[in-house]
C-alpha cells in the first residue's frame, strides 16, 4: 500500500471489507501482496489503541495524567500490542500447520491486524452516549464486548478463507492462542503453588 495506492483511495476497500465481508478482505490481501502491507496493517491496532484511550476518557473528568496516558501510555500499549498480535498470529499459524494446512505467518499477522477494525467504532459510539448522558459506562463495556466479538468473527472468516476450511476449524485455530495462554498460566500457577508450599514447609 504505497502513496499512490493511498491517494487512489484503495485503502477504503480494506476498511469496508474488514467491516462487511471478511472473506473478501482476505482475498484482497492475498491479491495485492504489496511489500508494505505488513507494516501498514499494524496501523490498525495502533490507531484503535489511541481511539480507545480517548473513548475511555469520556467516562470521567480527566486530570493532567490524561496527557501522560495519551503519550507514554499509548507508546507502551503499542509495544505490548505488537508483541501480542505477533505471538498470537504465530501460534495460530503454527497450530494451522499442525492441522495440516499451509503456513503463512505474514498473511496471518495482516489478517489479525485488520480484524481489529471494528474496535475503531467504539469512540463514535461513546460520543453519542456521552452527548446524550445515557449510561455511558454501561455502553462502553457493552460496545467493547460487541466489537471484540465482531473482530473475532472477521478473523475466523478470514482464517476459513485462508485455509479453505470450515468455520469450526477456523474458530479452533483462532482460539488456540487463548487456550495455550490459559493452559500455560494454569501450569505456572500450579508449579508456583507447589514451590511456595515446599518453601513454607
Amino acid at each position: 500500500m504505497n502513496l499512490d495506492s493511498f491517494r487512489s483511495m484503495q485503502w477504503v476497500d480494506y476498511l469496508m471489507y474488514a467491516l462487511t465481508d471478511p472473506g473478501a478482505l482476505y482475498r484482497l490481501l492475498q491479491r495485492k501482496k504489496e511489500s508494505a502491507q505488513l507494516a501498514v496493517s499494524f496501523l490498525v491496532p495502533v490507531t484503535v489503541l489511541f481511539l480507545d484511550i480517548i473513548a475511555s476518557s469520556l467516562l470521567r473528568t480527566e486530570t493532567d495524567f490524561f496527557y501522560t496516558k495519551l503519550t507514554y501510555g499509548w507508546l507502551l500499549s503499542i509495544f505490548i500490542t505488537l508483541f501480542t498480535v505477533t505471538a498470537a498470529a504465530s501460534l495460530m499459524d503454527g497450530f494451522a500447520q499442525i492441522l495440516g494446512y499451509r503456513g503463512n505467518m505474514k498473511e496471518m499477522v495482516v489478517l489479525v491486524n485488520f480484524s481489529q477494525m471494528p474496535k475503531a467504532l467504539l469512540l463514535p459510539g461513546m460520543l453519542i452516549f456521552r452527548t446524550l448522558h445515557f449510561a455511558a459506562p454501561f455502553f462502553y463495556v457493552f460496545l467493547s464486548f460487541l466489537f471484540v466479538i465482531w473482530s473475532a468473527f472477521i478473523a475466523v472468516k478470514g482464517i476459513a478463507e485462508m485455509h479453505d476450511c470450515g468455520p469450526g476449524r477456523a474458530l479452533l485455530i483462532y482460539l488456540f492462542p487463548f487456550l495455550f495462554a490459559g493452559i500455560t498460566a494454569f501450569f505456572v500457577l500450579v508449579v508456583s503453588a507447589l514451590y511456595l508450599a515446599r518453601y513454607l514447609s
